[in-house]
């Protein structure tokens, strides 16, 4: 578990946790008196990037809301290097086949997420099962192992940023992991935040 308090500039905060976590609570303990605010964020692991479920304080309790963008974050450091890999083509095929810098290190039946994905949406920021075809292809399956149907899936469009990442193989670590906390998180300027990783 990691527990930290800071003084927000009321700028984009990065943080190093130290290993990736399944839920991040920021609270914010200046406002939850103030109408309209954003008291309280959260994250939950499988998220998409970027996002954050919101509590907000008004007169009559607490509404929700969820940020799409300028919420968490995540970065994984040099000890994490195994764990993603970048995307040069996936093929709209039964079942669709991901081309990969490399899969060494992954084994078949990892769960892995594909972010940053252009052109194909229908698998942008989603999860999958997958079989290790060779040292840079896997197919995907859905996460009862089933092979997924990409014949109808819109073409892909290889882009710098597009990468696989490896949930399977993201465990505790000596400290290669950070969050970054988006604007719609930190409040303004000298707000009192905590924030608690588990």
């Amino acid at each position: 578990m990691f527990k930290q308090k800071f003084t927000s500039a009321g700028t984009a905060k990065t943080i190093k946790i130290g290993f990736v976590p399944e839920t991040i609570e920021v609270t914010n303990a200046t406002k939850w008196a103030t109408d309209g605010t954003v008291v309280k964020s959260i994250f939950h692991k499988g998220m998409a990037e970027g996002y954050a479920l919101n509590e907000i304080a008004d007169d009559s309790g607490i509404n929700r809301s969820i940020s799409t963008s300028d919420g968490f974050t995540m970065s994984e450091g040099a000890d994490f290097s195994v764990n993603q890999s970048a995307v040069s083509a996936i093929t709209a095929a039964n079942p669709p086949v991901v081309t990969v810098a490399s899969t060494t290190g992954w084994a078949s039946d990892n769960v892995v997420r594909l972010k940053n994905i252009s052109g194909m949406t229908e698998v942008l920021n989603k999860d999958f099962k997958i079989t290790v075809l060779n040292s840079t292809t896997f197919s995907l399956q859905d996460m009862q192992g089933n092979d997924i149907d990409g014949s109808a899936y819109t073409a892909y469009t290889a882009s710098a940023d597009d990468a696989a990442v490896n949930l399977s193989l993201d465990v505790e670590n000596d400290g290669g992991v950070e969050v970054t906390l988006g604007t719609n998180i930190v409040g303004v300027s000298s707000d009192i935040m905590y924030i608690e990783a588990r």
